[in-house]
Order: structure tokens, then sequence, then C-alpha cells
């Protein structure tokens, strides 16, 4: 039997319990803030690794519409190289364009395009890596001229814990982030997620609205997944260029039996002794 003494001991613990405040609600954090912060930090990595991936309706390379983009897996290396393998459809046939980039020299290689040599052409004009992960108007600009800003919280993305914040953007904005390849001049809609332990970019997803008709009823979308950041193991080598090429601008030149584009992807080449 409980004596008065923690009868009374009980009951002045239980006033104490109903009285206590309520725990305060955590404020959710602030999209700006966490844009701004990852906008920051990718300008400062050595390296990383990178896919881009479209679905939904066609984008294409050219403006001829000859040259169809699938997907590109590459690496950045500091401060200004890039290589990566692109997929994507030539004439409606499937296939492989091999890419490095080296500040504003541009190398590439296809079966038919180049006649599976490296050759000393571009493939998005005015491209530069230095540009897309350092410079104030790549991947920073990008997030930051993100408008109506959603925070939706922390989700699991492939078993990493996330920031998932929503948003809006002019596709000139946000041109970067797809190597330039993007195309239109509506305004896209924007999913980033953000590791929640450090606050890096893992994802960025683009939707253009604008692009889906009758014939395509699913939207031209853009999904860029950044990775293995900082990794010292990763390099990339500038190609042994197979011929010497004069070079004359706006029209794509090949080897002499392969078809001719007219296109700014690349400019006239002709072989030189």
């Amino acid at each position: 039997m409980c004596s008065p003494r923690a009868v009374l001991a009980l009951i002045c613990l239980v006033l104490v319990a109903c009285n206590a405040p309520a725990a305060t609600p955590t404020s959710p954090p602030d999209p700006r803030a966490l844009l701004n912060a990852a906008a920051a930090d990718i300008q400062a990595v050595t390296s990383l690794r990178f896919k881009l991936q479209l679905t939904g309706a066609p984008a294409f390379i050219d403006d001829n519409n000859v040259i169809s983009f699938n997907s590109a897996d590459g690496v950045y290396v500091a401060p200004d190289k890039v290589s990566a393998k692109v997929s994507a459809a030539v004439f409606g046939v499937a296939g492989q364009i091999e890419i490095v980039t080296v500040g504003n020299d541009q190398y590439m290689k296809h079966i038919v395009l180049t006649g599976n040599r490296w050759l000393n052409m571009q493939f998005s004009p005015g491209f530069n890596a230095d540009q897309l992960i350092r410079g104030d108007l790549g991947i920073k600009y990008a997030l930051n001229a993100l408008t109506d800003l959603t925070y939706h919280g922390v989700v699991d993305l492939f078993g990493t814990p996330v920031h998932h914040i929503s948003g809006k953007a002019s596709v000139a904005d946000i041109s970067a982030v797809t190597v330039n390849l993007i195309r239109g001049t509506g305004t896209a809609n924007a999913d980033i997620y953000l590791n929640a332990a450090n606050g890096r970019v893992e994802r960025i997803v683009l939707v253009q609205p604008e692009t889906v008709s009758d014939r395509y009823p699913e939207p031209t979308t853009w999904t860029m997944e950044l990775f293995d950041y900082n990794n010292r193991s990763i390099n990339v080598e500038v190609p042994q260029v197979e011929a010497q090429l004069t070079v004359t601008p706006n029209v794509l030149g090949v080897p002499e039996a392969l078809p001719t584009l007219s296109s700014p992807m690349m400019p006239e080449a002709t072989q030189t002794p």
C-alpha cells in the first residue's frame, strides 16, 4: 500500500506532465536556402559522374530533326573536361555517339557522322564544361532560377534520403542542365532532389508540358542524375584526332561517301593532307 507521501508525489508528477507545454513542431527547411546551398556546392566539385535521360516526346540534337537524343552517360573533371557516351538515333537508326569536350574544343565519334573516327567537331554549340559545372550560368543558374517553390519533405530515392523540391522555370534558364539540348520558349516544371545528408544535387527532373501533342501524349521529360562526387579515379582523355580538318561554320561535314546534313550542331569539315 502506497504511503500518503508517495501518492502526493505521483499526483504532482501527473499534474506537471499535463501542464507541460506541447513540443514545438520543427519548421520545414527553406527550399530556396537548400537550392542556394546546392548551387554553391556544385561549383566546388573536382569530378563527378552524370546521366541524362530523355523520355516522352522526342528531342533532337540538330535543327533538321535528324538526330534524336535518348540518353547520355558521362563524367566531368574540373575545370573543363567532359567525356560521354550518347545514345541517339540518326536517320531513325539507333546508335552511340562518343563525345569529349575540353574547354571550347569538342570531339566526337560516330559510325556514320564521322566515319567511326574521332574528329574535332561540335556536338553542342557553345557548350563548355567549366561553365556548366562551375560557372554562374550553368547548373547554379538553373537551380537559382526556379520559382513557385514547394518543399515536399524528405523522401527516399533509391535508398538515399533526399529533400524533394518542386518549382517552375523558363526553358531558357534551365538549358544548361540538358547540355543546351532542350528546346522551346515555354515554362518547364522541375523536381529537384537534394541529398539530405550533404545537400548535394542527386536528381533534376524537367518536364516540358508544351511538347504534348496528339502524336506524343507524354511530354518531353529530362532526368539528370549526378553522383560519385569528387572521385579521384575519374579521368577524361583527349582523343587522338585521325584527320586534320579545315572548318567552316554552319554546315555538317562528313566523309565524302557519307550523307551531309545542314545543321548548326557541327561545322563543315573537309580533310586536308
